[in-house]
């Protein structure tokens, strides 16, 4: 696996342009994925103020940076990432996060303790010809979970209030929000990892997270630093 981390993150000539990926309703809805399966989020201790994770089908992670008009700043590992520091605060001017290599089909995007789930002029163009999917907790609690194909938002909900959602696809959807966890008693942050499973294919462990290689970037917000 540890090959294949380094190989997603190393200078490699750009493929052709990602197709559109199947609808979000029929990817691997083999893995049945339920919330109990991500149970091991709520003892990662580093992300409890908040975090971003946003899955991009088809685009690697040099790619990502492209799309989003991000500076690469160095090669890090998870523990880098997310231990370094309590996040943003206040007006931002820049959004940092890591991108690594999921598989041959995923790139993940990883934030701690910011807004960058929030950020649609960035997560719009990263979804042209392909899909996105996000989840998103701030530090105040609340959370989204958003699907995007072609920049079209087929999905968008808190997951804290799961029967309120929106979006092209979210009647089709209802019956994988529901086997997942989402709107039921379990965590809605461990039900929303598993709706991301559902839609993915990509069952994520904190071993495989912190096995991999992340490109630490920036891009700026448009914001002013608070004095």
């Amino acid at each position: 696996m540890a090959g294949g981390v380094l190989a997603g993150c190393g200078s490699e000539p750009a493929p052709a342009p990602a197709p559109s990926l199947p609808s979000p309703s029929s990817v691997a809805l083999g893995r049945e994925a339920v919330a109990a399966d991500y149970s091991w989020f709520a003892q990662v201790g580093d992300l409890r103020k908040g975090f971003c994770f946003v899955w991009v089908g088809n685009v690697r992670p040099a790619q990502v940076l492209e799309r989003m008009g991000a500076k690469e700043l160095e090669r890090i590992g998870w523990q880098q990432m997310v231990g370094a520091g309590d996040g943003q605060r206040g007006a931002i001017e820049k959004y940092y996060f890591g991108v690594s290599r999921l598989d041959d089909s995923w790139s993940l995007v990883v934030e701690d303790n910011g807004t960058l789930g929030l950020a649609d002029e960035l997560l719009r163009p990263l979804s042209v010809g392909t899909t996105v999917v996000c989840l998103y907790r701030g530090a105040d609690g609340r959370g989204r979970f958003l699907v995007l194909e072609d920049e079209a938002v087929q999905l968008a909900l808190d997951p804290m209030e799961a029967g309120r959602r929106t979006g092209a696809k979210a009647s089709e959807l209802g019956t994988q929000i529901a086997a997942a966890g989402l709107g039921g008693s379990a965590d809605p942050t461990a039900a929303g990892f598993a709706l991301a499973e559902r839609l993915t294919g990509v069952r994520l462990s904190l071993e495989m997270l912190q096995e991999r290689t992340y490109l630490f970037s920036e891009v700026p917000t448009g914001q002013r630093k608070s004095q």
